[in-house]
């Protein structure tokens, strides 16, 4: 029986993906929601993976799943955090301009001082070791999820084995 192929390209194509949305700015506004960029990126891992899979090849299990979006995920905290480092060099900080934007609609409803904290807190952040820390330790959790939910829609398969229908007996009088 031929073996499993390499996680390392599907996890890396993954990661890239993770990573593309963790950095650009205002894309990476869709990690809002539950960190969707990377359960995207997990299960896009185990859908780049069950490709590779040829005839012959023990099936995708939830094992390799886990491995690819852990892996993807850190891969993604990794890319995410050099594409986010090289715009905030190059752009500032945009995202947090933009979220600073969304809130100023709302300043009329907000408790005395907090925008000007919001404010305050945007225009000290940036990169650091500790985001970078806090990236792997959530893109791997969330990369890991994201492969369990590429797991369960890319999974094999079962097979019938018995493709007729049972027999009915005949009636007895």
């Amino acid at each position: 029986m031929p073996e499993k192929p390499n996680k390392l390209m599907p996890a890396l194509y993954g990661g890239i993906i993770i990573g593309v949305i963790s950095g650009i700015p205002v894309l990476n506004l869709l990690n809002c929601c539950c960190c969707a960029g990377v359960l995207l990126g997990g299960a896009l891992a185990v859908f780049f993976y069950k490709n590779d899979l040829k005839e012959g090849m023990p099936p995708l299990t939830s094992g390799d799943s886990i491995e690819l979006g852990a892996l993807a995920g850190v891969i993604g905290a990794v890319v995410g955090s050099i594409l986010t480092a090289g715009f905030m060099a190059a752009l500032g900080n945009v995202s947090g301009e933009t979220i600073m934007g969304i809130l100023e609609g709302f300043r009329d409803q907000m408790p005395p001082g907090t925008l000007e904290q919001v404010e305050e807190s945007i225009r000290e952040s940036g990169f650091s070791i500790l985001q970078l820390v806090m990236s792997l330790v959530i893109d791997t959790v969330f990369g890991l999820l994201g492969g369990l939910i590429g797991f369960a829609i890319f999974k094999p398969k079962p097979q019938m084995l018995n493709t007729q229908p049972p027999a009915i007996p005949p009636p007895q009088v």
